[in-house]
């Protein structure tokens, strides 16, 4: 399975409006923001967040990378950055006592791997 993870400006945007004051200063100098200087402040913090961000998963679950490549052409058109295709591949590790456990995770796909190499279907 394939996905697209990047930083989407409309999550950046929906965490500055949960995290953004929307009064300043304190005790008797308290007072409400007007909606301009709201509003700055929340491109302000749009911004600080779209750098911060970790990237997540945009998409959903797609059968191949072509796929993925038309979903990034419509995100960047959104405001969406750092895409990235992403491959949720077996990954083969062994625990405490030596036995091989195969897990599935998230890794940067690249097509000249095999990633189905050395597991057993």
């Amino acid at each position: 399975m394939f996905a697209v993870f990047g930083i989407s400006h409309a999550k950046a945007r929906a965490i500055a409006i949960k995290k953004t004051p929307k009064t300043t200063g304190k005790g008797e100098s308290l007072r409400q923001l007007t909606p301009a200087e709201y509003e700055e402040a929340l491109n302000v913090a749009t911004e600080k967040y779209m750098q911060q961000m970790k990237p997540v998963i945009l998409s959903g679950e797609f059968s191949t990378p072509a796929v993925c490549d038309q979903f990034i052409q419509m995100a960047t058109k959104g405001g969406a950055s750092r895409l990235q295709v992403m491959i949720k591949a077996p990954v083969q590790s062994k625990d405490k006592k030596g036995r091989v456990k195969i897990k599935k995770t998230w890794m940067a796909y690249d097509s000249s791997k095999d990633y189905t190499a050395g597991l057993s279907i």
